[in-house]
């Protein structure tokens, strides 16, 4: 699999990104698992740590291959939804995130997927904030209601 590999700039490490298998993915997705239902009011993860049909891209340090961070994405008949988008609290603040996000532009305009849209947890107010920071823009609110149990 080719790999996308991003220069240190900004005080940031170098990370190479590239395409995944599931199996790669695992043991970061149970830590995104953990990490987001900590942190979400409901107790549950943000999103599907492993969402059935994914696309998964891993995120690595260029010199030893040590796993940093990955994102999953979905391809639906408008484009490619993304989620989760997850870096290891250890790799934060590195360019991961940015990393594994222009890659997946790049692989999205390298086999012309419309258009790549990503979703935040409303109470994710980090997340959002860098996805802002990237030039995603809000197109639409989501409104949910979960029924009384």
């Amino acid at each position: 699999m080719s790999g996308l590999e991003t220069g240190a700039q900004d005080g940031q490490a170098a990370v190479r990104v590239r395409r995944a298998r599931i199996e790669e993915i695992r043991p970061l997705a149970e830590r995104y698992a953990a990490e987001s239902a900590r942190l979400s009011s409901d107790g549950e993860p943000w999103d599907a740590p492993l969402p059935q049909g994914g696309i998964f891209w891993l995120a690595e340090d260029p010199d030893d291959r040590t796993s940093l961070g990955y994102a999953a994405g979905t391809l639906r008949p408008t484009g490619c939804v993304v989620g989760p988008v997850f870096t290891l609290p250890t790799a934060r603040r590195r360019g991961v995130g940015d990393a594994l996000l222009t890659a997946i532009q790049q692989w999205a305009t390298g086999t012309r997927v419309p258009v790549v849209e990503i979703s935040v947890a409303a109470e994710n107010t980090g997340g959002l904030a860098f996805l802002e920071s990237l030039g995603y823009v809000p197109r639409r609110v989501l409104l949910s209601l979960t029924p009384q149990r």
